[in-house]
Order: C-alpha cells, then sequence, then structure tokens
C-alpha cells in the first residue's frame, strides 16, 4: 500500500510539478515492542498540529519536543494484554489510528515485613499508601501542557547500576500484597540525588510512609517522585535544572536500608524509570 502511495504522489509531481503534496499523518513509534510497565513514545509527522491522542480511553501527552510533535503515554504494570486503540485528532479534523499490541511482562513476588520504626499493620500500611497516593495524585492532576525540559532524561545518582529492587515487584507484607511501582536504587547514605532533568518542584516534604520526598513536574503530564531522602535540598516552587541537586539518599519512612526509589508517572501511571530513560531519547 505504501508503494502504491508513492508511486501516485511521484506521477501527481510529474503532472504538476509545483504541487505540493500533503503529508500522510503517522505515528512513528520509538519502541517497536510494548509491554506492562513500559511507556509509549511516538514522533508524529502530520501537516497538521496533533491536538489530543489516546490509548484506548485514556489521554496521552501531546507536545512539541524540538522540531517535531511527540506523544507520551504509559502502559500500566497490570494493563490487559493483547489489542489496544491508538488514535490521534489533528487541527485541521483528520485523524489517524492504530491497533497496538501489549504483551505480559514477569514481575518477582517477594516477602517483605514492615521496619518496626513505623509501628504499623500490614491493613494499616496499605492504607497510608493508599491515602499517600491519593494526595500524589492530586498535585499530578495540575499538569501543565507543554514540555519543561530540551534534553533526554538521565537517572538520579552517580552510579545507578545497583537496583535493589525493580519496578513492579509485587511484595507479600503479611495478609496484603503491595505493587512496587518504582525502582529502588542501592546507595550510602548521603549520596547526592540529582534532578532527572529541567522542571518545577511541586512537593518538598516529609510522609511518614514514602519518607522526605520531592516530586518534580517535568511539564507534559511526566513527573519525576524521589523517596526516602536523608535530607531535601530543594522547595517548592523552584525550578531545577537537569542534574541539579534536589537531596541526598537515605532511609525515612518505608524502608529498611539506605536508597533511592524513584517513580516516574504519565498522566498518573506509573512506569518503569529505566525503561522510561532508554526509550525517551
Amino acid at each position: 500500500m505504501k508503494k502504491r502511495i508513492i508511486l501516485i504522489q511521484f506521477l501527481i509531481l510529474l503532472v504538476f510539478p509545483g504541487q505540493v503534496l500533503a503529508i500522510q499523518p503517522e505515528a512513528v513509534f520509538l519502541n517497536s515492542l510494548l509491554f506492562q510497565g513500559d511507556t509509549l513514545v511516538a514522533n508524529v509527522k502530520s501537516d497538521s498540529i496533533p491536538v489530543s491522542a489516546a490509548f484506548d480511553t485514556r489521554d496521552l501527552s501531546v507536545f512539541k519536543y524540538g522540531d517535531t510533535y511527540k506523544i507520551v503515554g504509559a502502559i500500566q504494570a497490570a494493563e490487559k494484554t493483547g489489542y489496544h486503540d491508538f488514535s490521534i485528532k489533528f487541527a485541521d479534523n483528520t485523524s489517524y489510528s492504530k491497533r497496538l499490541y501489549i504483551r505480559a511482562r514477569k514481575f518477582p513476588l517477594v516477602d517483605l515485613g514492615i521496619p518496626e520504626k513505623l509501628g504499623v499493620t500490614a491493613g494499616e500500611l496499605v492504607q497510608n499508601l493508599a491515602t499517600e497516593k491519593a494526595n500524589i495524585n492530586s498535585i499530578i492532576t495540575l499538569k501543565a501542557n507543554e514540555a519543561f525540559f530540551t534534553k533526554s532524561f538521565g537517572l538520579p545518582l552517580a552510579n545507578n547500576k545497583r537496583i535493589v529492587a525493580p519496578y513492579g515487584e509485587i511484595r507479600k507484607t503479611g495478609d496484603q500484597s503491595i505493587r512496587h511501582l518504582g525502582i529502588d536504587f542501592g546507595a550510602p547514605k548521603g549520596s547526592f540525588v540529582a534532578a532527572i532533568n529541567d522542571g518545577v518542584v511541586r512537593e518538598a516534604e516529609n510522609d511518614p510512609t514514602y519518607g522526605n520526598t520531592v516530586i518534580i513536574d517535568h511539564g507534559a503530564g511526566i513527573f519525576s517522585l524521589y523517596m526516602h531522602l536523608d535530607t531535601i535540598k530543594a522547595n517548592v516552587g523552584q525550578s531545577v535544572k537537569y542534574g541539579q541537586i534536589i537531596g541526598t539518599v537515605g532511609e525515612t519512612g518505608y524502608a529498611t536500608g539506605p536508597h533511592l526509589h524513584l517513580s516516574i508517572k504519565i498522566g498518573m501511571v506509573s512506569i518503569d524509570p529505566v525503561k522510561f530513560v532508554n526509550i525517551f531519547r
């Protein structure tokens, strides 16, 4: 079909050499295979400006990035496997659609106790996590449509190779199962933690469960969360740059040892931070 379209366009140019041909709307996906917990990233090719995009009924982020428009969205850790609908609407009332296939991903199951310092039961811990998730979602709901960054994302530590708990890990805690929707990087207490890209600090405070926490709004519906910090070196409303120090590694809150918990949320859905950084180029 594509060869036929190209041939027709070539023939039109022969007959009407001054004719400017419209670009057929297309989404070029950076990841050819999509798994649970992945980030969907696509570059848009079209003469018209994309105004919205959706994964089934879930809105995706659409924003200008350099000389192109990008679409970024989150695939949940528990996303239903199989085919899903992807669509784009353009300013000239045209549209583009494609069927995407989401593949299953295996997540480890581990037994994890509760630190005595928290003084809560497994049920109380789950309730506290739900309360804090609601607080975080209230912050993330207030998203900016434009991107605050102009470069690729990075990781927050000088050494990011020591992953002590992967994204999606299912933790059996008492009679409760808790999904770990971030990555825990092991590092000595006091190690510097840097912003993974430009943005604006939306939260910088202590939470009984997540400990000292910083949340950075990168625009385009993308947020990064840094938890269990020993110290916070950022203030709410402050603009930060890629690589700027925003805290130090600690073990505050629900932590059994020094580490940094990094989460990345897009549209209130947490995705695998390492896979996000690797695909967003």
